[in-house]
């Protein structure tokens, strides 16, 4: 089924997204689990190894990693849309690490779900823009 892109759809993508982000930052399970589809994929290479995870092990390390989440901040960087699915590619500072995050969204049930999310650390903790 076809879903029309409009503001409310846009809205409601981005509300995801940012449940995403600060449930992460807070370590709160709730706000993760509204946020993702139950058998969502967590992919990524990180510290010269992959970390292919569920959704169980992300919520998992977010409430572990709390104290160290220090500052933050996240943008939208882009978005699309093609029927009943959504890409997102957000930036986001956690754990002193600037993250390029692209969340797969699929419009289930009249809700918007991530079903995979693949990050990239930057380097030096910070975004290149060159």
């Amino acid at each position: 089924m076809s879903h029309p892109t409009n503001d409310a759809t846009i809205a409601a993508v981005t509300d995801v997204a940012r449940a995403y982000y600060d449930g992460m930052l807070a370590g709160d399970e709730a706000k993760l689990r509204s946020a993702f589809h139950p058998r969502a994929a967590i992919v990524g290479n990180e510290g010269g190894s992959l970390y292919w995870g569920t959704l169980d092990e992300f919520i998992a390390e977010c409430k572990r990693t709390v104290p160290h989440a220090g500052p933050s901040d996240w943008r939208i960087e882009n978005l699309s849309f093609e029927g009943d699915t959504a890409l997102v590619r957000l930036g986001g500072q956690y754990a002193g690490v600037w993250y390029t995050d692209d969340l797969s969204m699929l419009l289930i049930d009249g809700a918007w779900r991530i079903v995979h999310k693949t990050f990239y650390p930057h380097p030096g903790g910070t975004l290149d823009l060159t």
